[in-house]
Order: C-alpha cells, then structure tokens, then sequence
C-alpha cells in the first residue's frame, strides 16, 4: 500500500473511533442526566423524607406527673430533675467499646451491659437504649467532658417521682415504677411513651390517669455521630393534675408516733444494755436489717422492735380521712428508681411484712368493737329495750358448750347501756341467740362492715360477715347456734378492716348517715342518705358508748379526754390469738406481755370526739398489743386530742 493509501486509511480508523466514543459519551451523559433527574426531581419528596429521618430523632415528651399536696399544700409526690443515660447502635462505632468507655464515667453493673445488649440485638439500630437513670452531678460532669468521643452516646433531662415524706406516706401515696409489658398490653399507647413510669399501688394507681398528663413531640436534630444539636418542640405535653388529699402530714407523723411506741419507752440505740440485746436476739436483728432504726423498752423491761398495726382518723361529717397510718411500713422513693435486689429482699424478710397496708388490707377480729352493731340490730328488731336485763354470772351454758364472759365472776344484771360500759360477754351471747346472724348481718353491712368501702386505694379486702348461706357455701356445712353466740362478740368468723371500723364509728357518730371515706380533700358540704336506724337505738348505743370513756366502771375511763376538750365515746376490744397453755401457767406466764409476741391478744379501741356534736372517728387495731384499754385505747385519745389542736378545737 503506497503511503498516501495508509494515511487515507488511517483517516478513516481515527473518524470510526472518533464517533464511538462520542457516541459512548452521549450515552453516559444521557444515563447521568436521567438518573440526576430522577433523583432530584422524580422522587424528590422520598429522599428528602428519608434525609430528614437521617438528621432529625422524633421523640415523645412525657408530661409531667400531678403532684399529691396534703390539705395544707405541703408535698407528698412530686417531680424532680433527673438524667438519663442513652447510647444509639446505630452511632455507636462498637458497641461493646462504648459500653467498657461508659462503664469508666458512670456507675454500670453487669446486669446493665447485658440489658442493653439484649436490647440492641432485638432491637432496630437506630432506637436509643437506656443505659442508666439517675445520673449524678459527678457522673454528669465527666460525661460532658467525655461527650464528643463518645459516639452515640446522649443523656438528656427527665423528671423523677420524688416523696419528700418517705415511709411516712407510703401505704397512702403508694409509688410509680417503669411501666411493664403487661399494662402495655393491656392499654398499647402506653408502649410510645419512652421512660413512662405509672402508679402500681396506693393513690398514685387509683387515679393514674388524672396524675399523667398527656405526652408532647418534639425533633430532635443530631450529627452523623448521632449527637443532638438542636430541638424543635412540635407538640408541649399537658401536666398531669395535681391532686389535693385530705390527710394532715403533722397529725399523720403524730399517730404514727404514737401508734409505733404504744406503752413502751424509745431507748437509745447507742446503749450498752441494747446493743447486747440485739446481739442476743435474732428478731431484734431482723429487724434492723430491714431498715428499722428505733427500738423500745416495753413495761417488762424488754428491749423490743415498735408496735405494728393500723389507725384511721376520720372526719364524721365528709369522710375525709385526715391520718391513715399503717405500721411497719416502706420508703416509697426505693421504687421509683432501680429497685435494689438487696432492698427487695429486706422488704421480704421483714417479720412484720411492712408492704402489707393493714389499714385496707389487714383483716382482724373486732372483737367488742362489734357489739354495737349487735346491740343495734337487737333494739331495732323488738328483740331487747333499754330496760332489758341480762344476768351475767361469768358464763352462758348452750346445750354441752360453755362459753365465758371475760371477767370470770360475772358482772350481774346489766342492761345494754352497762353491757357496753363493761363490755360484758354474756349479755351480747344472750342477745346474739335471740337476735339470729341475719339481722345481726343486716345492720353490720349497713353501717359499713362485710364489704368494701370504695376508698382510693387499689387491694382493699371486703372482711366477713357471716351467715348460713356465706357458712354452707364456704364450709359446706350449716351454720350453728354457737357461731352465733360467738359472733355476738365479734369473733368466730367475723373480720373487718380497720377501715371499715372507722367508717363504722363515723356513721354511729354522725347520726347513721351513709358517709363513705375519701382520701380527696372535699370541698363544701356533703350529704350522705340516712341509713334508717332509729334515733332510740342510735341514742341506746351512743350512750352506752359515753359510759366507756365515763362510767365509773367503763373500760377506758382512764383514756378519756377532759372535758375542756369536749370528752369522748368509744370501745374497747381485746381479741384473744391463742390460749395461754398449760406449760405457760405453770411456768408462771398469765400476762399478755409475758408471752411470745404472736400469742398475744391484738388491742382494739374505736371512738369519736367531742361528745356533743361529734366531729372525728377513730379506730386503732395494734398487733398483739394485748389489752384494747391499756393499749388502742390511749393512742386513740392521742390521736383525738391531736386532730382536735391542730383545727384550733381545744
């Protein structure tokens, strides 16, 4: 081929390749515009949402929670500023480094690791896990230093449930604690409220959602490292309701004193005698490692743990209840954070079961305290007046079964007034038979006992008050003469709540009117319907209760109020736990206090002041206390004459 052949070859080859690879760029150019197009324009709106999902966290704010004030505006449950601690998988470079970084900066057990890496596993990536709550100042200080080499990793400021009371309060307020699986199911929008804590007992359950408030949005801006930069706020959370109660915190904190000493002294705990006692004792210790810090000295001598037990004291004409203590009892606070294995297992090895609220919950015998309400359903049913007479000569035969009255000799004849006064068995034995269970269960749920009282306080027990029908169904057997006559003094079968036998008081006193309890604080006047008891019968049993407290042989005459504070009514009750044995009596044990503490009788007083125009109920159930005059009695006068002062009464 000549040379000017070649170069016209080499033309041709140049033009060829010349156009393929414009033709190679016109098609790559064609694809990078399509593909710019249909990024940008075709789905704008899709990965503009998905880059705003990238670079903003949408979160719930939850609400504040009401507060719980006293009727004197003072704090039982309030808020306080807390911090949490956070780490997001997603952002976190290794999450097993990050939580070894962690764990040098705050407080972190082993339990916490593995939680959050279970919940990371299970979890989606980019959802933030709890590390820990309630950071302290210290631990806050070296997370802020640390902050910008801890990649996803935020802590942010909540509000904690705080009871500035303690275990003053506990068995009234009740405590929140982290919301679990089961009230998520039960009520699935709770699961979107991230930290939510709700109420699991007392009155932070029973109006949970009054106390809660409804949750707000906001955005949250964050980093590639998943740290926030700033926050937009979209929706405020509305606070939950602060709710005004009735109780009086200085007349709690009063029969709550007086209710743990009983008729013991406080002793020092730094003394040589106590603590060679509670190194001899094994109760005394258990006692203490429960988180107890007082001891007494009972009449005996005996170094002893405080006396346990409910008292209730009551407004007669609204129902307020102004003190509801319930002895031993529990710090609320130890729940609203991590409950402490170590703690958990105190509460439960506490002798005295101090998560019991025996105010609504505890179940006793009345014992005498009944005899009222056997009393009333007599009078009202024709079966006696108050001339009718009784002979009481220390003992009631009833086919081959004797039953005794307490004082062995007898107190003679004796009309319902002086049965009340002296509290005589026989007399209500014979009573009792005449009048039947029915009507003598008739009027005992009229004024309040056998059922519920519908107060705000989650687990109330309903107590018995038997009959055939309640005997057949439960024993499966029939009922008998003799339960009757043992009903008749508040015994056999019978169990009340030492609420109820407030309620029970506070009707007898405000003229049977049907006045229910209320924790609330109750504003105005309140009217509650008649129970249609007679004013005779009414005014047969009131009397007999002034004779208690006045009588020259009334059970409590040594316990009453003077008569500047207007005097009180009341009764006495002493429920017999066990037989003092053979052995005891020959080894020289016949009193109470001689006994092991649960062979001891419990001591029951219920009583309202002032006489005229009565304005509180009382009842007081002590624990093996022994006798309701020496023991329930005095601290009800306590309690009475305390109410009575701090309303400027006396």
């Amino acid at each position: 081929m000549s040379r000017k052949a070649k170069q016209k070859e080499g033309r041709r080859t140049m033009g060829r390749r010349t156009l393929l690879l414009g033709s190679g760029m016109v098609l790559v150019t064609s694809f990078l515009s399509g593909r710019l197009y249909q990024l940008q324009v075709a789905q704008n709106n899709r990965y503009k949402r998905l880059s705003d999902r990238n670079q903003f966290d949408l979160r719930i704010v939850p609400p504040r929670r009401g507060r719980l004030i006293d009727r004197k505006n003072r704090l039982l449950a309030g808020n306080a500023e807390s911090y949490l601690l956070h780490i997001t998988p997603l952002y976190a470079d290794d999450l097993d480094r990050s939580l070894a970084q962690l764990g040098q900066l705050v407080e972190l057990g082993e339990d916490d690791v593995t939680r959050v890496k279970e919940a990371a596993r299970k979890g989606p990536s980019f959802r933030p896990i709890l590390v820990r709550e309630s950071l302290t100042q210290r631990e806050l200080a070296r997370l802020a230093v640390r902050s910008a080499y801890l990649p996803g990793v935020t802590f942010e400021k909540t509000l904690r449930r705080i009871y500035p009371q303690g275990a003053l309060t506990g068995h009234v307020t009740g405590y929140v604690s982290p919301i679990t699986s089961r009230e998520v199911e039960e009520n699935r929008s709770l699961g979107d409220l991230p930290n939510l804590a709700t109420g699991k007992i007392g009155v932070e359950f029973a109006l949970e959602p009054e106390l809660r408030g409804q949750p707000g949005n906001e955005r949250v801006e964050v980093n590639a490292r998943g740290q926030a930069i700033r926050v937009f706020r979209d929706f405020d959370p509305q606070s939950g309701t602060d709710v005004q109660l009735a109780l009086d915190i200085g007349l709690q904190q009063h029969v709550t004193n007086v209710l743990r000493r009983g008729q013991s002294e406080q002793v020092d705990m730094a003394s040589p005698s106590v603590q060679q006692a509670i190194a001899s004792d094994s109760d005394l210790k258990l006692h203490l490692a429960s988180g107890e810090n007082m001891l007494l000295r009972d009449p005996i001598g005996k170094i002893t743990p405080p006396e346990s037990g409910a008292a209730i004291v009551m407004d007669v004409h609204s129902g307020e209840i102004l003190a509801m203590v319930s002895a031993p009892t529990y710090d609320p606070n130890m729940f609203t954070d991590r409950l402490l294995t170590r703690d958990w297992r105190r509460l439960n090895a506490h002798p005295r079961n101090p998560l019991l609220n025996r105010v609504t919950a505890g179940m006793y015998a009345p014992g005498s305290t009944f005899k009222m309400i056997v009393a009333l359903a007599a009078l009202e049913a024709g079966i006696i007046n108050e001339s009718t007479r009784h002979f009481c000569n220390g003992r009631m035969e009833l086919g081959n079964a004797t039953f005794h009255c307490w004082f062995e000799n007898g107190h003679g004849s004796v009309n319902v007034v002086r049965a009340l006064e002296r509290s005589c068995d026989v007399f209500f034995y014979e009573i009792a038979l005449k009048t039947g269970i029915q009507r003598i269960k008739a009027m005992a749920n009229k004024l309040g006992l056998g059922d519920v009282t519908g107060i705000d306080i989650p687990g109330e027990k309903p107590g018995i008050i038997p009959n055939h029908e309640w005997k057949l169904a439960t024993h499966g057997v029939v009922w008998t003469p003799g339960e009757t006559v043992v009903a008749g003094i508040g015994q056999g079968y019978v169990l009340v709540t030492p609420l109820q036998l407030a309620v029970m008081t506070a009707r007898l006193a405000n003229g049977a009117r049907a006045i229910s309890p209320s924790l609330r604080k109750i504003e105005g006047d309140v009217e509650f319907p008649e129970l249609g008891i007679s004013e005779s019968a009414l005014r047969i049993v009131r009397e007999g209760m002034f004779e208690v407290m006045h009588g020259s042989l009334g059970t409590a005459r040594s316990h009453n109020l003077s008569s500047n504070q207007g005097g009180m009514c009341g009764k006495t009750g002493t429920v017999q736990v066990k037989r003092i044995t053979k052995e005891q009596r020959e080894a020289g044990i016949t009193k109470n206090i001689e006994r092991p503490w649960k062979e001891r009788d419990h001591a029951l007083f219920v009583g309202y002041a002032p006489v005229r125009n009565p304005r509180y109920a009382v009842a007081v159930v002590v624990e093996h206390g022994g006798s309701g005059s020496s023991m329930a009695a005095p601290i009800a006068r306590a309690a009475l004459q305390r109410v009575m002062e701090v309303n400027g009464e006396v």
